[in-house]
């Protein structure tokens, strides 16, 4: 799958989203001056796909995606060899 097909399936997914809650809201008969809320949000979120979608081919945002990635798996690693130690003492103190 390309960048623009994972995108597009996530547009899809919140659409059928954006059905279902209208749906919901049809049912308790909240629906007044829904039409244009949801086709506003439906706007904004065409917005912001775009958006993600040409920060994703800039190639410093993917850098720093890198970045971020790295920094994020550093901190868990981290995390995680901590605990490790924590529950090695913890058992060696139980002996």
């Amino acid at each position: 799958m390309t960048d623009k097909d994972d995108w597009a399936s996530l547009s899809e997914r919140l659409e059928a989203l954006v059905l279902k809650l209208k749906l919901h809201l049809e049912q308790t008969g909240a629906t007044e001056g829904m039409p244009q809320a949801l086709g506003e949000l439906r706007e904004r979120m065409e917005d912001a796909f775009t958006a993600a979608g040409n920060a994703v081919k800039d190639e410093a945002v993917r850098a720093d995606v890198r970045e971020v990635g790295r920094l994020i798996a550093d901190a868990v690693s981290t995390s995680l060899s901590k605990v490790s130690d924590d529950v090695r003492d913890a058992m060696e103190r139980r002996r």
